[in-house]
This record gives structure tokens, C-alpha cells and sequence, in this order.
């Protein structure tokens, strides 16, 4: 049994091998459905910044490692 491989993805693993692709998704909507409020951003490592730190979803993975 063979699997029949479109296009698109012969052309995407070819540019893989040439160059290195970065392949933007939809991991911010993924984020924000979590739901974390600032405390929730900030974690214990966090907790006495001078600014707010909601939305900073970069700051997940010191944070909230398990939601990235």
C-alpha cells in the first residue's frame, strides 16, 4: 500500500533540505484560550516585576512551560 504525498508537501520537505522555514501557526489563539490572568503570566519567578506581563506569551515558556 502506498501513500500518495501532494505537492505542497514534496515542495515544503525539498525547501526544508535547502534552507531552514519557519512555519507560523496558531499557537497564539491556542494561548489566549488558556485563560491566564496576570499572576498567571508572571508565576512565582515573576511575581515582583515592575510591569505588567499579560499577553507576553514569549514569558510562557519561563512561567508556564507546560502550556507551550
Amino acid at each position: 500500500m502506498s501513500v500518495q504525498v501532494s505537492p505542497q508537501r514534496t515542495l515544503l520537505l525539498e525547501l526544508a533540505r535547502q534552507r531552514i522555514l519557519v512555519l507560523d501557526g496558531a499557537m497564539g489563539t491556542m494561548i489566549q484560550a488558556l485563560q491566564y490572568d496576570e499572576a498567571g503570566f508572571r508565576g512565582e519567578r515573576f511575581k515582583d516585576f515592575h510591569r505588567d506581563l499579560r499577553g507576553n506569551n514569549d514569558l510562557l515558556i519561563l512561567t508556564r512551560p507546560k502550556a507551550i
